[in-house]
């Protein structure tokens, strides 16, 4: 038994698996179980919190004044998670914003059970399956962004249904494998732009696999029409975008990078990245299991097949994306790559079963559950260590728990400030908030239709909204004149955290969860 790894089939079980259909379904039901036990209950800070009221707000037919379009940034519309959003809200039953949440949980299940059936499909051991199973569904990004309103949960359940497609044409060499997984991506692209990385290296295999003449030459045509067919949705805003703005290259430009340019094309700072990089696999990863995921490399580079080859370059591709991503939530790019580390960590684990023995599969088993106890205490063990990672603490939310333990069960932190602030502020008020604190301000406002007489406005607003933009700028002047005579409020003290017209910290008086800006020198109060 153990006389090395010539294949990983060596230590399948002796009797016969169960159906594979049912392995699915039973990971794809207790992975569901488990988010939705631990789901956010309501609304949500920051993007979290932004799709649940785009969500809510989704009309049709699709208008350059609604949801459908975000000026300048037609990439960060993410219209299939909207639509699947608002298609599992039950008024009276839950909110909007529980549906978003719950789109965010299907969806990451779904990816959980296509990791387990991949993993068993390649090594035909449920051990091994189970393991990449839990490695996947319980790393702390994977979980934290299945119990809120997050648009990588699709991202994921999409890489994954890809994965398993190109299995199956590799195994049965049908053409209508391929053309599935490029409808797939094309539904992807739809939910978020980097299902481009999938395609591109599916793409390149399905070209070489034509050229080999293993695949016919009609499927190129065929999965490139079914590609956009699957686009459609996103195919919907960029039709909005160009015809709010006319312009063939501003809508291109907001198609792919929006206002993240230098962003998207970063490869300056690595070393600092690439060490933030490590910690969030740490972080996702806190078990010794996941060094099975170096095994799986190795095993995917012996088997020197087409499928292999592609799965080490789809996970190549999304971790050299996410790691030298330089944005404040870089940590939440690596869910894509995550689903292909726990598809190398049960390959991994199944080959150091065959190498050691049958000892491995229970031990690993135990290990990848690992992380569950490591999120209960890494929030007591953060703050004692002084750790501090967030610039400025919001009203309700303790910043270890909801950034550390990947449940949100409870959690309504969103809910207390947004109804707390609004009920503090005057008739007429205009409140200058944050990106973080606007988005559940501006849905029990918008949504459920609470003090409408509030003019909220973010950066975001400032930069697309012309009539809103001095309110984020620097001369308090004009702010003065735009307000006439409505009393302004900022939802931080904080410096960044307010325009650079208010001045210091000193010019602001606390009212309620908020603050109300005093006189600028030599201005009158606005």
């Amino acid at each position: 038994m153990n006389s090395g790894p010539t294949h990983l089939k060596v230590l399948a079980d002796a009797t016969r698996p169960p159906g594979r259909a049912w392995l699915w379904l039973a990971a794809f039901a207790l992975a569901l179980a488990l988010y939705v036990l631990t789901l956010s209950p309501d609304l949500t800070w920051q993007d979290s919190g932004e799709y649940q009221r785009t969500a809510a707000q989704l009309t049709w037919p699709p208008g350059a004044d609604t949801v459908w379009c975000r000026p300048g940034e037609a990439v960060r519309v993410h219209p299939w998670f909207l639509v699947t959003a608002r298609l599992l809200a039950l008024p009276g039953v839950w909110t909007y914003a529980y549906a978003a949440n719950l789109s965010s949980a299907v969806s990451m299940a779904l990816a959980a059970a296509n990791v387990v059936l991949l993993v068993y499909l390649m090594t035909r051991l449920r051990w091994a399956a189970v393991v990449a199973g839990l490695a996947f569904a319980l790393g702390h990004t994977v979980w934290m962004f299945a119990v809120m309103s997050e648009v990588l949960g699709w991202t994921a359940a999409f890489l994954s249904a890809e994965c398993l497609c190109a299995w199956a044409w590799s195994e049965r060499r049908q053409a209508r494998w391929w053309l599935l997984l490029f409808f797939l991506n094309g539904v992807a692209l739809s939910n978020h732009l980097m299902a481009l990385f999938s395609a591109a290296v599916f793409g390149v295999w399905l070209v070489i696999e034509v050229f080999r003449r293993r695949t016919p030459v009609w499927v190129l045509p065929a999965a490139a029409g079914l590609w956009l067919v699957g686009a459609a949705l996103y195919g919907i805003v960029l039709g909005v975008e160009y015809g709010r703005t006319g312009d063939a290259a501003a809508t291109l430009l907001s198609a792919t990078v929006g206002g993240f340019g230098t962003k998207v094309s970063n490869v300056s700072s690595l070393p600092g990245l690439l060490g933030k990089s490590v910690l969030y696999l740490g972080l996702n990863y806190p078990t010794p299991v996941a060094l099975a995921g170096l095994a799986g490399i190795v095993v995917l580079c012996r088997r020197r097949d087409g499928l292999s080859w592609a799965l080490l370059a789809v996970a190549v591709a999304y971790f050299a994306w996410a790691a030298r991503y330089n944005v404040p939530d870089q940590f939440s790019f690596f869910v894509p790559f995550y689903v292909l580390g726990s598809v190398l960590i049960g390959l991994g684990a199944a080959a150091m079963a065959a190498w050691r023995g049958r000892w491995v599969a229970p031990v690993s088993v135990v290990l990848a559950i690992v992380p569950v106890a490591v999120y209960a205490v890494l929030p007591a063990v953060a703050r004692e260590a002084g750790f501090v990672f967030v610039k400025r603490e919001l009203p309700y939310r303790d910043p270890y728990t909801y950034f550390l333990q990947p449940w949100k069960c409870g959690d309504r932190s969103a809910r207390q400030y947004a109804e707390e602030v609004l009920a503090a502020l005057p008739d007429g008020a205009i409140l200058l908030a944050d990106t973080t604190a606007s988005t559940p301000l501006k849905y029990v406002r918008d949504v459920e239709g609470v003090r409408r007489d509030v003019l909220i406005v973010d950066p975001y607003d400032a930069k697309f909204v012309a009539s809103h933009g001095p309110f984020w700028g620097s001369d308090a002047s004009v702010v003065s004149r735009l307000a006439s005579g409505r009393r302004v409020f900022v939802t931080s003290d904080a410096a960044g955290y307010v325009p650079k017209w208010v001045g210091p910290p000193s010019r602001l008086k606390p009212v309620g969860p908020v603050f109300e800006v005093t006189s600028p020198p030599g201005e009158e109060a606005p």
